[in-house]
């Protein structure tokens, strides 16, 4: 298996090596996937573990899988830019849809009131854990694109300390996702997500000052979500405020009809 694929875990692994193999296909010539067995020979892993894999793909609508016939890429989800699921970072829809991503930090602080308390019942935290809060703007080409407000319990955070934990989010140039990865081994793996449309009024109140002068007069698409590990616990609390004339979303869905 290709030494960039060595993160994560093995059937996470097995699907990046997977779409990384659909990726150099001529599907204008064929869509149709070596069987398993030689799927498997060619990662150097189980049969058991490519069919975890494929699945997986087959469940977000990127392979269909056709009994006695064999597994054929989804041609036309090849086609969709950004999705919806499976879920990754914004810097990568926004890269998708044909931009230069960009990533600008505008605070971090200690949570109070109301969306503490929020974060405190929807991560499951002790009685009185600080929660950070951390809001950064996404921008492609430049114009500024998508807000995200994120809310973790200062032990995910990595310290003891909210005041150092608040200043070294505020400057950290990657995700928050490779931070809980470098401050406590933390691996995100599902998330729990509600869809919602605001208006560009109500998405300045929300996100206040600093961000709201960014904000235009379109409607904007919000996810609010919850983010676990791998271990099924709550990590992350999350809401992302997206203008979709920038971040076009797609989701393929398998039909469950009865008939």
């Amino acid at each position: 298996m290709a030494e960039w694929v060595k993160t994560g875990s093995l059937s996470d692994q097995t699907r990046r090596a997977l779409e990384a193999i659909i990726g150099e296909m001529d599907l204008a010539a064929s869509n149709k996937l070596p069987r398993e067995e030689q799927l498997a020979q060619r990662l150097g892993v189980s049969r058991t573990t490519v069919r975890q894999a494929l699945n997986d793909l087959a469940a977000d609508g990127f392979v269909l899988r056709r009994q006695g016939k064999g597994t054929f890429v989804n041609v036309e989800a090849m086609g969709v830019r950004a999705h919806l699921s499976p879920a990754s970072e914004l810097t990568r829809a926004i890269e998708r849809c044909g931009h230069k991503a960009d990533v600008r930090p505008l605070r971090a602080c200690e949570a109070k009131g109301e969306q503490a308390a929020r974060a405190c019942c929807e991560l499951r935290l002790s009685d009185g854990e600080p929660v950070i809060e951390v809001t950064k703007q996404f921008l492609a080409d430049g114009r500024p694109c998508a807000i995200c407000r994120d809310w973790l319990g200062l032990e995910v955070a990595g310290g003891n300390d909210a005041a150092a934990a608040v200043a070294e989010l505020a400057s950290y140039p990657r995700s928050l996702f490779c931070y809980l990865f470098e401050r406590g081994g933390r691996r995100l793996s599902w998330e729990r997500t509600e869809l919602d449309v605001v208006t560009a009024s109500e998405a300045r109140a929300v996100m206040g000052d600093e961000a709201a002068t960014e904000v235009g007069e379109r409607p904007m698409l919000v996810t609010r979500s919850v983010l676990y590990d791998t271990s099924d616990a709550p990590v992350v609390l999350a809401e992302e405020y997206v203008d979709t004339s920038v971040i076009s979303f797609d989701i393929v869905r398998r039909m469950d009809i009865a008939y």
